[in-house]
């Protein structure tokens, strides 16, 4: 059993989320569980989950949005994505994947899949350099910043992480 290793599932199919932190509950992990983004990222930020098990297309703040703001936290946070189309979604999970050795589940899925791929992430290590994030120079948006390769020149694309009130 594995009682140490914590999990955060954010999807705001409520069932499913329900199903899978009680699936996940039932090998000895300790879960919390959040319908949408925002409420995800709140939830990280009291718990500290080493993995996040989220749903890609959310009402409020989307996966891949939520997983930059709790990167803001914890640059170390694992990732698991969820969706019934990834391909929709392909370049930045294979960014996700190179970055952060995040992983990707298609829905519908067996449990066993989700339960085969938490220990294989924990084996993944962060490319270092892949992440950093500032303040805007007007202090109100917190700003996280990928590096990415187009084409052999370094360039960065920036997005906001989170926008302070």
């Amino acid at each position: 059993m594995l009682s140490q290793q914590t999990i955060l599932v954010v999807d705001d199919d409520e069932l499913l989320a329900r199903m899978v932190a009680e699936l996940l509950r039932v090998e000895g992990y300790e879960v919390w569980t959040a319908r949408d983004g925002l409420q995800g990222y709140s939830s990280y930020y009291q718990h500290e989950a080493q993995t996040v098990v989220t749903d890609i297309d959310m009402p409020e703040l989307g996966g891949f949005e939520m997983m930059r703001c709790i990167r803001a936290i914890n640059p170390c946070a694992r990732a698991i994505y969820m969706s019934g189309a990834p391909e929709q979604y392909r370049r930045t999970l294979v960014t996700e994947a190179q970055d952060f050795g995040a992983g990707v589940l298609r829905k519908p899925f067996e449990g066993i899949e989700l339960l085969k791929l938490i220990p294989s992430l924990a084996r993944e290590k962060i490319k270092p350099g892949s992440y950093e994030h500032e303040w805007s120079p007007d202090q109100k948006k917190l700003v996280w910043k990928e590096a990415a390769n187009s084409g052999g020149k370094g360039e960065d694309r920036t997005q906001v992480a989170a926008t302070m009130r």
